[in-house]
This record gives structure tokens, sequence and C-alpha cells, in this order.
């Protein structure tokens, strides 16, 4: 076989492979583009999420520990995880219980008077469903698996593209 034969068997091989990994690869990549572009505006989703709980009247607000012990009664045998400050005068307090039995979390709000407004399942929140596709496909750790190896075919395809894309016969200025 001459050089020429065998350079044109090894780009028909490298084509195949970049061909194939990108149907594998490439729905994925879109998928984790979209969770991805989700998750970054987190602020913003949440923040529509939580509009219900905005712009309440705020004189004879109580204090932060008076707006706990509210969430923990209308939860019973739920535990303290975190409070989160009301972003503006007005808005609700954000408490963050566990819920008892290891169930799962709940974010409940507390106006500023002290009365419990409403609460949402910290799992069911849109920029928590789109990190969990994100991060596992829903699929837990086999779901983890499967992001890493499409990540890792994504690096093949990359080189492969660059490998194909490449003039040859041309020198390094006309490349760039």
């Amino acid at each position: 076989m001459t050089a020429q034969v065998q350079r044109a068997a090894l780009y028909r091989t490298i084509w195949r492979w970049h061909f194939y990994a990108g149907l594998l690869v490439i729905p994925l990549v879109v998928l984790l583009a979209c969770t991805g572009a989700v998750y970054l505006f987190k602020p913003q989703i949440d923040a529509w999420e939580e509009r219900a709980f905005t712009g309440m009247a705020d004189s004879g607000s109580v204090s932060p520990q008076v707006q706990v012990e509210a969430a923990l009664a209308a939860f019973p045998g739920a535990t303290l995880h975190y409070y989160r400050l009301p972003a503006r005068e007005g808005d609700a307090a954000l408490i963050h219980l566990a819920l008892p039995g290891k169930v799962g979390m709940r974010d409940v709000f507390v106006s500023p008077r002290g009365a419990v407004l409403g609460s949402l399942g910290s799992e069911t929140r849109i920029s928590e469903i789109a990190h969990r596709v994100h991060g596992q496909l829903l699929l837990g750790r086999k779901g983890s698996w499967l992001v890493e190896l499409a990540a890792s075919w994504a690096i093949v395809l990359i080189v492969s593209g660059l490998y194909l894309w490449w003039p040859r016969g041309v020198r390094l200025a006309g490349v760039v």
C-alpha cells in the first residue's frame, strides 16, 4: 500500500469514528447545554417561582426566631437547615427544613408578620431538577457515568474534528 492510500484509509476511519461518536454524544451535549443554561439562570428562575411571596406589608414584623418557630410548627418534626433573609423589605423569609424520616427538604415561606404563606418542595424546583438532569440524567450513579462518558467522547469528537478539518498540504499560515 502506498502512503497516500494509507492516509486516505486513516482519514475514512477517523471520519467514521467521528460520525458515530457524534450520533451518540451530540444529543447528550445538547441536553447538557440546555440544563446548564437553566441552571445558569437559577437566581432569576427561583425569583419567578417565589413571586407569590414578595411585596407584602412589613409593618409589625416579627423576629427571625418567631418566623422559624412558625415554619417548624407547620411541619412537625422537621429540623431547620437554614434561614434565608428576605431580599427586600416586605418579602417573605425562606426557611429551609429537613422533613422527618428523611423524606426530603422543604422551602417554607413565612411573611414578615410570622404567618406561613406556603412552601415548595426543594426537589421539585425547576433549578434543582435541571441540576439533577445535568449531573445524573435523573438516573443516579449510572446517569453520572453516562455524563462523564459523553464528556470523554466529546473530547474525542473535538480531536477527530480538528484532524478532519485540518487542511492538507498547506503550511501553518494557511490554517490560521
